[in-house]
């Protein structure tokens, strides 16, 4: 059975009651068609997990924007699904790494059902697949002017101290980073940011000149950050922020954990449907 969440975000409402009434034309015209919620003030996308499994669902549909599968992900809570992704928004990365370019290759997708198991990475009791970002943000730079980007990458830096596999610890000084487990760029042939490795790769990002921070703007704002010098990489199965106390972890702007916090892998645990034409 499958069950589709639909959440509006921002769209405005005309808009998203024309691609609800779209999407259900869609689904009955494959014939995946299933039982459709839609989150609203008095129904969490978390409310509506609950019911899905309640009423023994299989397959769980998020429609919307990447935040509305991020916070599905993230409310699992060890529940056994298999996962789909229809974008309502347009560029989103998420629909870019799955193969999902709209509605239509979305639904098509969801028919096809091709599954990929991919690895799962969890923190403070959820889950998430993509990357997690503290301090200079990708997602931030994305969106202020040229100056704001000089200023925020050759700024001050931070201690970051950091616990690796239960094994060491390292104090590592630097402006930001992140922890990746895919990304656009993702691929079974990357060293970095394989969904299929059974990794996490933690990327941190050193002091840089006002000259650095121009030449290499654009792929921080990229989160490729091991195309900038003296980057440094670990690859590892388990990240523990230590300190500073209280420094936020986010995805996609949005504070998910603090400092403490404990990030790991979990190889291959998620089932997830994924277009042909997908990244990795």
């Amino acid at each position: 059975m499958y069950y589709y969440i639909l959440d509006q975000g921002n769209l405005p409402l005309e808009k998203f009651e024309k691609l609800q009434t779209e999407l259900q034309g869609l689904l009955a015209e494959f014939n995946i068609a299933g039982e459709t919620a839609r989150v609203t003030p008095l129904r969490s996308i978390a409310d509506l997990i609950d019911t899905a499994s309640q009423r023994g669902a299989k397959t769980l549909v998020a429609c919307g924007s990447d935040d509305t599968f991020n916070v599905m992900l993230s409310q699992l809570r060890g529940r056994d699904f298999t996962l789909g992704f229809i974008p309502l928004v347009d560029g989103s990365m998420l629909g870019k790494i799955l193969g999902v370019d709209n509605l239509f290759t979305g639904v098509k997708t969801i028919a096809a059902r091709r599954l990929e198991k991919i690895d799962l990475a969890r923190i403070a009791g959820s889950y998430f697949i993509s990357f997690l970002e503290f301090g200079v943000l990708s997602h931030q730079l994305k969106h202020i002017s040229l100056w704001q980007k000089l200023k925020q990458l050759s700024g001050d830096t931070r201690v970051f101290k950091i616990r690796i596999d239960d094994s060491y610890i390292v104090n590592l000084e630097g402006q930001g980073g992140l922890v990746a487990n895919i990304r656009l760029t993702s691929g079974k042939n990357q060293t970095i940011a394989n969904p299929t490795d059974g990794n996490l790769d933690l990327l941190m990002l050193e002091r840089l000149s006002k000259t650095q921070a121009l030449t290499y703007r654009g792929a921080i704002a990229d989160g490729l950050l091991e195309k900038v010098p003296n980057t440094t990489v670990i690859k590892c199965k388990k990240i523990e922020f230590l300190e500073p106390r209280g420094f936020s972890l986010t995805m996609l702007g949005r504070v998910v954990a603090k400092f403490p916090a404990t990030v790991e892998i979990i190889p291959q645990r998620l089932r997830m449907i994924v277009g042909k034409n997908r990244t990795f």
